[in-house]
């Protein structure tokens, strides 16, 4: 029976340990915020940094802060920003649909059998690859390979043909392209220069036979004045661009396309 008081002394200061200690858990206790969390599993996941942020948790983060809108999750569209609503408890809009856009679609030659690494990154090392054109397509899929929802492959000319309906415009093929010629773009913009060389006309014709020449005739051919040739390649203002095609009808080359909402959803 020696052992009887032992056991009850410690019982005893157990449970007033334990009385304590929830008293002490209730008076001291933190209310922790899970929006956070909610705001992170409400977004695909993939951290592509489209939105601005390194991770989908601090993107989200900064939706609960109030420091960026909650509709800037590109590769997450509307369904994210459902998902986003029902956690904030109210009504966002979605931004305006984007998709990642290739700007080479020329058939240029080649001036050496590349035999090295797979890879467009690896063959710039090289001579700067092995395209006489310096500034156009690889076609060695890098952005292939990175592209999360298969929408990007290889075309018959060795250039990269992206299909804009399943492009979630996270843009993780602009940050691979060693020849920064894919860019992300709203997909409502139908006129495209599908060329990024900056030399003479004469230079571009000879290895290119799709290529911007500089000749201005889409210059003077666009109502708007929308597109200019600078470092002789046509850029277009989105700004003052009516989508009408004027220049597209006029250029020499075709390397001006006009695609309406229908062509790039089709794709």
């Amino acid at each position: 029976m020696s052992y009887v008081v032992p056991v009850l002394f410690f019982t005893l200061i157990s449970g007033l340990a334990g009385v304590v200690l929830t008293v002490a858990g209730r008076l001291f206790r933190v209310e922790v915020d899970d929006t956070v969390e909610k705001l992170t599993e409400a977004l695909p996941g993939i951290n592509c940094g489209a939105c601005g942020f390194a991770s989908c948790a601090k993107y989200a983060a900064a939706i609960k802060d109030g420091k960026i809108a909650p509709n800037q999750c590109k590769p997450g569209g509307a369904d994210a920003v459902n998902k986003l609503s029902e956690v904030l408890g109210k009504k966002i809009e979605a931004a305006e649909p984007e998709a990642a856009f290739s700007h080479c679609a020329g058939a240029c030659t080649i001036k050496y059998d590349y035999q090295g690494t797979e890879s467009c990154r690896a063959s710039e090392l090289y001579y700067n690859g092995r395209e006489e054109c310096r500034f156009g397509c690889t076609g060695l899929g890098d952005c292939v390979r990175i592209c999360p929802t298969g929408a990007i492959t290889i075309g018959k000319h060795g250039r990269a043909v992206i299909a804009h309906n399943k492009c979630n415009a996270c843009g993780l093929c602009v940050k691979a392209c060693p020849k920064k010629i894919i860019r992300i773009q709203k997909v409502s913009r139908a006129v495209h220069v599908t060329c990024c060389s900056k030399d003479s006309g004469k230079a571009t014709r000879k290895v290119c036979a799709n290529g911007c020449i500089g000749c201005k005739l889409c210059e003077k051919k666009c109502p708007t004045q929308a597109i200019k040739v600078r470092d002789n390649l046509a850029r277009i203002n989105y700004d003052l661009c009516n989508s009408c095609g004027e220049c597209a009808s006029v250029c020499p080359s075709k390397c001006i396309t006009l695609r309406r909402e229908c062509d790039i959803l089709l794709n």
